[in-house]
């Protein structure tokens, strides 16, 4: 299975990092072959429109990122959150992708990987939910790390992301 791995967080070292990484382990476990993009190390540019209120294409970068969405059978979102929602850098992947929209219509599975200092996930579940939802992704599975800052004390939240990285095939 090709597998994309989408990181959003800016922080270094970050918890949805960490846990993406440890999914990525499982998963490679699996036979599966993953690609990862760092978009809170190597943000995209905001969206830009042209004068008629159509997305304008993005630069090299984003185009090879989203020929590796299109290309990919799972895609993996790993955000932390920010005011109960993704990071500034995840939203602008999700942003771009109406570029290639009826490109990403397609028969994809995807999994959320987040952190939060608090347990309530709903406003991120949600929004996520309504992408998956539009493109007519299956939901695959999650790992939502509540009340983690630091990965220093991450308890169990590893284990869970490797086993379900492990599970897939």
């Amino acid at each position: 299975m090709e597998i994309l791995t989408i990181l959003g967080s800016p922080h270094d070292p970050a918890v949805s990092t960490i846990l993406a990484h440890q999914l990525i382990k499982g998963a490679q476990a699996s036979a599966n072959h993953v690609t990862i993009f760092d978009a809170g190390h190597h943000p995209l540019a905001p969206v830009k429109m042209d004068a008629d209120n159509h997305l304008l294409p993005g630069d090299a970068v984003t185009e090879r990122l989203f020929d590796q969405m299109v290309a990919a059978d799972l895609i993996v979102f790993a955000t932390p959150m920010f005011y109960y929602g993704m990071s500034s850098q995840m939203k602008a992947v999700i942003d771009h992708m109406g570029e290639r929209d009826e490109q990403l219509h397609d028969d994809k599975q995807a999994i959320l990987v987040a952190s939060a200092p608090h347990n309530d996930f709903d406003p991120l579940k949600s929004e996520f939910k309504a992408i998956f939802d539009h493109l007519g992704w299956k939901f695959a599975g999650q790992v939502l790390a509540g009340k983690e800052t630091t990965p220093h004390h991450l308890r169990f939240y590893p284990d869970l992301a490797y086993e379900l990285g492990k599970s897939l095939n």
